[in-house]
């Protein structure tokens, strides 16, 4: 279980299925959204309704932000490859922020699009140059 945990989350090599790169996901997210959740307990001033900047000034946060964005890469990665697209690709993501202010739409709106493409379409079947087919593991 150690080495599947390794690979799923650090390894930019192989081949996920949707349904991995869902949970990888939603797994990454709530570790992010828990984190930032804790620090603004520890770092509270007082009620601060309607706020959506975490705090930053508590120096944990982006710490954990920025390491987390290495596990994230390798899924984004790993399910690319399933489509037999390189995963260099995954860089286009930086262009995201530059997409949003040319089209003035919700800074979300694209990562959200993006995520729910990658796990809704089905893989390329078969083996192709990143590995063979990413099929649902039924033993851990």
């Amino acid at each position: 279980m150690h080495s599947a945990f390794i690979w799923y989350f650090l390894s930019m090599k192989g081949r996920i299925g949707p349904q991995e790169f869902r949970l990888g996901l939603l797994g990454l997210v709530l570790v992010d959204m828990l984190v930032v959740r804790i620090a603004r307990k520890l770092t509270d001033s007082g009620p601060q309704y309607y706020s959506v900047n975490p705090p930053l000034d508590w120096p944990i946060v982006p710490a954990v932000l920025f390491i987390s964005l290495w596990p994230l890469a390798a899924i984004f990665v790993k399910r690319l490859h399933d489509f037999n697209i390189s995963g260099w690709w995954a860089l286009t993501i930086l262009a995201i922020p530059l997409l949003v202010d040319v089209l003035s739409i919700p800074y979300w709106l694209p990562y959200l699009l993006l995520a729910a493409i990658l796990s809704a379409f089905p893989g390329r079947p078969g083996d192709n140059r990143f590995g063979s087919t990413s099929l649902p593991r039924t033993r851990v």
